[in-house]
């Protein structure tokens, strides 16, 4: 208490001390630091030394505040800009000798159990305070108060990026973006490497030092993508390092934690497994505006095609040029692979499954299909049909409640259902093939894992359509509606769907000719060539069909039903 007191002797006097600007007509004086020092140290019996340092610490402060002129300062002597700087000046250091002095309610900067009003109050000063500090920094240098270590992950799939809905939702920046990288920063609870106590861990964590905060990064990383997306370390995902950006500062700060901060920002690859996959993909379906997904273009744009903004500014910057980052993206190895077992070419593999159990399933070159040596069944065949619909991404009108669907023709089974066991018993009969190949997973999820493009379905499930009206116009192309047939699967019902591609009418005339069986080699060979050129070729086979027009014993024919309607 005595300390305190002298301390508000010293200043008082100095206060007394200070030179003056006149209210009007613009008389000041100066007053040199030296008389400033000379005169506390007479008047209140202080060393010189005491009194210097005073003077220095209250200089320091006026100096901040911009009340006392530069040039005069570098002279060594205080002199104000203005009158209005003087009073500046005078409210600064009697608020430090008045004991009731508060430039703020005694509870303002109180963060807990708060209204939202009070912490957006508490954002505006500091965010006023220090964007004038940091602009008005005479060398564009100014001290960061606050430290940020921070863990990211990069998340790619199929050349997009996944983001995350940022924490403060309400207030950013007008610069800043809506959505950034999941993760987040290093807390205390982070630090087990750390063999200090609490006062020891909250230093650290505040300060600088990158290599001793640096392991705790995993912890970080862990338990963010834990909370924001409900993936476990190792059971979903495992990560590797992929860029340390250099440090980055920027006046910004999630609710009123705002001040002139440098963020320690790490990137880590993401590589998912299975499950974390698919956990990931219900996740998101759950949670669509959470999360976001930025394709390579929009990350350098830095927008999305439908308004959402990457805050990703320190990533921007350690790059420099959008470009650079753009490229090291593509290089970046997708954190989910599908790895198809079976990955033959399209153009020269593919299996087609019957509608009839009775039936056989033909595998081989296209247009050289040949039976597989597998005796069928109803129920195998049923689940063979579900296993395909779903991998050539069909959509199913119903479904077994007891499984989930997930891309890439993988589903999810509950465990200790019927289904399961069927499901485990079709990837056993399969074991041996070449050809179909029954992917099980922990015995919960299956596939059928055969490259998309190569599975078809048998042609009595397909048909085609053309209006007659239609074909009486001068238009030179004409609607053909293409149409796969609902079915039946032990895994659900596949909907009914149509394509309706436009086809030069020439083409569907040959077609109509060779279906009432107008057959000649010049007609076969024009129709043929112009069939596989139109759109209604890409048609069926997205359909799951693999041909209209196919060889059979030397002759070409038409192969679903189709009708002149």
């Amino acid at each position: 208490m005595q300390r305190n007191n002298m301390t508000r002797h010293l200043i008082k006097a100095l206060i007394n001390a200070l030179p003056r600007f006149a209210e009007e007509e613009g008389d000041f004086y100066a007053v040199s630091r030296d008389t400033l020092i000379a005169g506390l140290s007479e008047i209140q019996g202080i060393s010189a030394e005491v009194a210097g340092n005073t003077v220095n610490l209250c200089e320091a402060l006026l100096d901040s505040l911009a009340t006392l002129k530069p040039q005069d300062l570098q002279r060594g002597e205080w002199c104000f800009v203005s009158f209005p700087a003087q009073l500046m000046a005078l409210s600064a250091l009697t608020a430090l000798i008045d004991p009731g002095s508060r430039y703020f309610e005694t509870d303002f900067w109180n963060t807990r159990d708060v209204d939202p009003s009070k912490t957006e109050r508490q954002r505006e000063v500091l965010q006023i305070i220090e964007n004038r500090r940091n602009d008005r920094h005479l060398k564009q240098k100014a001290e960061p108060v606050r430290y940020i270590h921070v863990a990211w992950s990069m998340i790619k799939h199929e050349g997009k990026v996944l983001f995350f809905h940022r924490e403060d939702k309400t207030r950013h920046e007008k610069k800043s973006g809506n959505y950034g990288l999941i993760g987040g920063r290093v807390n205390q609870k982070d630090l087990s490497h750390f063999d200090g106590n609490m006062q020891d861990k909250l230093r650290l964590l505040q300060s600088a030092d990158r290599a001793s905060i640096k392991p705790a990064l995993a912890e970080t990383l862990k338990r963010e993508l834990l909370e924001e997306v409900g993936l476990e370390y190792e059971q979903h995902y495992v990560f590797r390092p992929w860029r340390a950006l250099r440090p980055y500062r920027q006046v910004q700060g999630a609710k009123s934690n705002h001040a002139l901060t440098e963020y320690f920002l790490e990137i880590y690859a993401i590589d998912l497994t299975l499950e974390g996959f698919c956990l990931l993909q219900q996740k998101i379906a759950k949670s669509t505006a959470e999360f976001a997904w930025f394709s390579l273009d929009e990350i350098a744009q830095g927008k999305t095609s439908d308004g959402k903004t990457a805050y990703i500014e320190a990533l921007y910057d350690d790059f420099e040029d959008r470009d650079y980052l753009k490229f090291a993206l593509e290089d970046l190895e997708d954190s989910f692979k599908t790895n198809y077992i079976n990955c033959h070419d399209p153009a020269k593999f593919r299996i087609v499954l019957p509608r009839d159990e009775r039936q056989q399933i033909l595998a081989g070159t296209p247009g050289k299909e040949s039976a597989i040596d597998f005796q069928l069944n109803e129920s195998t065949l049923s689940l063979l049909l579900g296993l395909a619909a779903h991998l050539r991404e069909f959509s199913f009108v119903e479904k077994d409640t007891s499984i989930a669907l997930h891309p890439y023709g993988w589903l999810e089974v509950e465990d200790d259902c019927e289904l399961q066991t069927e499901l485990v018993e079709l990837a056993e009969s399969f074991k041996d093939s070449k050809d179909i190949v029954i992917e099980n997973q922990k015995d919960r999820w299956f596939r059928l894992s055969i490259l998309p493009d190569c599975v078809f379905f048998d042609d009595s499930y397909f048909s085609c359509s053309v209006d007659q009206k239609d074909m009486q116009s001068r238009k030179s192309k004409v609607r053909v509606t293409a149409m796969r047939r609902e079915f039946g699967t032990r895994l659900g019902t596949v909907g009914k769907d149509k394509k309706e591609p436009k086809v030069p009418i020439n083409v569907v005339k040959s077609l109509d000719n060779l279906n009432k069986g107008n057959r000649n080699d010049s007609l076969t060979d024009s129709v043929r060539d112009s069939y596989r050129k139109s759109q209604l070729h890409d048609s069926l086979a997205k359909l799951g069909m693999r041909g209209l027009l196919r060889q059979d014993a030397g002759a070409v024919k038409i192969y679903c039903e189709f009708v002149m309607n």
